[in-house]
């Protein structure tokens, strides 16, 4: 298979022997954290676009690993305006994925205004070429902070002299276990704020609320279950009026507003989501595709 230079290699380089189980687990839990970064980015720019990982090649000695990505039902709405989507998008996630690995390498985010600046370089690169016609949700930079963190973690089990290290093209990015990010001071200088975005999204219903005015109910956004304030009051009245038919795995489109709380005295913030407009209910057999497309292939 002819590597791509949006393809990428993440490798533990050790020195001796090692038990292989060990480090196959370990690499599993790095792709695991860049996986989750991708997602959200992905789902930043498109709702129904998916990636995925291919493992395309593994080598010894150190373990290197060559991964595809591979993107899943991009919709056409980015197609039509973007001249090569699987290049860019391909292009971009490896540079968030590099920009971020090497900010924790050099352990460039020392402070608020450190942060500020390596989430600015993220949002600008994913405006840069996004599809006129798309509403993009920017990275705030407590998710920016909490991936770090979170990487940061992941690093702390790898031994002394052993490094994960990032290449795609000629972008190379090494970490190891002395990689450090100091949160309380971060997060003092952060303070309390509160960052609140908004767009029309399409979620899968799990719970609802079948008497409360003021409805919370259980959605399905990025895999997850959440919790979503419906303070749309006319649809509220129509629906509890039963002029809205609900069926188990209906879809919602709505606006969503995702309001972030943040606090010092916490590490992630408090995330609220409310649907200020319910636009219609979907049948899950208009959403759901069992047909899957690289556009990298």
């Amino acid at each position: 298979m002819k590597e791509k230079e949006f393809d990428f290699e993440l490798n533990l380089e050790f020195e001796g022997n090692k038990n292989p189980s060990e480090v196959l687990k370990q690499l599993s839990s790095f792709y695991d954290k860049l996986l989750v970064l991708d997602k959200h980015i992905l789902y930043n720019i498109s709702i129904e676009a998916k990636i995925e990982y291919d493992l395309v090649d593994i080598q010894f000695g150190s373990i290197l690993t060559k991964i595809k990505q591979v993107f899943i039902n991009i919709p056409d709405d980015v197609l039509k305006d973007v001249l090569n989507p699987s290049s860019w998008l391909g292009h971009l996630l490896v540079y968030i994925k590099h920009r971020t690995l090497k900010a924790i390498e050099s352990e460039e985010v020392k402070s608020k205004n450190d942060l500020d600046k390596l989430t600015d370089d993220i949002n600008k690169k994913i405006k840069e070429n996004a599809p006129s016609n798309k509403m993009v949700l920017s990275v705030n930079n407590y998710y920016i902070l909490n991936t770090i963190n979170d990487i940061n973690i992941q690093a702390k089990k790898l031994k002394n002299g052993e490094y994960i290290s990032f290449k795609s093209g000629k972008k190379k990015a090494r970490i190891n276990n002395k990689s450090f990010i100091d949160m309380p001071k971060i997060l003092k200088e952060l303070g309390d704020t509160t960052i609140e975005q908004e767009r029309v999204e399409v979620l899968k219903i799990k719970t609802m609320d079948l008497l409360s005015d003021s409805s919370y109910w259980k959605l399905k956004r990025e895999g997850k279950s959440i919790d979503v304030r419906i303070t749309d009051n006319m649809w509220l009245d129509e629906y509890h009026k039963r002029k809205h038919v609900i069926q188990p795995n209906d879809y919602l489109k709505l606006q969503l507003k995702i309001i972030y709380t943040t606090s010092p005295n916490k590490n992630k913030p408090k995330v609220t989501y409310e649907a200020t407009k319910v636009f219609s209910v979907i049948p899950p057999d208009e959403i759901e595709d069992d047909g899957q497309t690289s556009i990298f292939d």
